[in-house]
């Protein structure tokens, strides 16, 4: 085991993680964003011929109503087979196909933009990686590219000595650091693309990471980000369920180790995100 107190056995980690996750409560949203970025790899049953070029972007708004929710989207391809005859938005798992739940444009053109209304039904599928949204054309009637929509949402902080705790030792008051990240729901887990840089710690950072805790308490491990750590440093982590249900409560925070303050240097609170319409 290493000789710093912030690493935690596995065993203890996933005492933590249920104790402190299970406590979580999400809040309550009623707006969220959701992303789908198209390729014809990904599209049931595959698309005929020369396609690997072909990609699109569907970005959309969804707002809460009292059937469902309004989704005011924005729709982007290129190089396509063909001209788009119609792009919609489909109930089925990944893989697989589905029905049509939502017409977005017939035909359609690149940078398309609408409003639609969409049921409670269709809404718990985007929010559960049950919903994709694909481009037809005439050569491939069915689809020529598609991916699973997915609720997204971005963090940009600022971490502090002064939010630490404990309270760091020695010159910190200048210490500084930035966490941006983008978090992309898929069903119950999600993905985390993330940077991280800071200055004028009081040594070299040995280890960052994303711990499980409320405003002003410590609290376990969840995600390892670095270890050591150089200011600009960036990478993709998955999450599963605790940890997702943490970061949409509000239950999570960053900090960044050094050999003068093992427990931690600088930190921030990551704000509740909005990835599920409650």
């Amino acid at each position: 085991m290493k000789s710093y107190g912030f690493f935690v056995t596995a065993g203890a980690l996933a005492l933590a993680l249920a104790i402190v996750g299970g406590a979580a409560a999400r809040t309550q949203a009623t707006r969220i964003q959701i992303t789908a970025a198209m390729n014809a790899a990904d599209e049931r049953p595959a698309p005929k011929g020369d396609v690997n070029a072909a990609r699109g972007t569907f970005t959309a708004t969804l707002t809460k109503t009292d059937a469902g929710a309004t989704m005011t989207w924005r729709l982007e391809f290129s190089n396509l087979s063909g001209p788009a005859t119609a792009a919609h938005v489909h109930v089925a798992p990944r893989g697989q196909p589905g029905p049509v739940r939502v017409p977005l444009c017939a035909p359609c053109t690149s940078g398309a933009t609408g409003t639609a209304n969409i049921d409670a039904a269709v809404l718990t599928a985007i929010q559960n990686d049950g919903a994709y949204v694909n481009v037809h054309t005439a050569l491939n009637p069915a689809g020529e590219i598609r991916d699973q929509v997915s609720p997204v949402a971005s963090i940009r902080t600022t971490l502090r000595a002064g939010q630490e705790r404990p309270k760091p030792k020695g010159n910190v008051g200048r210490a500084r650091g930035t966490f941006t990240a983008t978090v992309t729901k898929q069903g119950s887990s999600a993905t985390i693309a993330w940077r991280l840089t800071f200055s004028r710690l009081t040594g070299r950072a040995v280890a960052a990471h994303i711990h499980n805790g409320a405003r002003g308490r410590t609290g376990p491990v969840v995600v390892p980000l670095c270890a050591p750590c150089r200011s600009g440093v960036r990478g993709t982590a998955n999450v599963n369920a605790s940890v997702l249900n943490a970061l949409e409560a509000g239950r999570a925070y960053v900090n960044v180790h050094t050999r003068r303050n093992p427990a931690g240097e600088i930190r921030v609170q990551i704000a509740a995100l909005s990835l599920t319409i409650s």
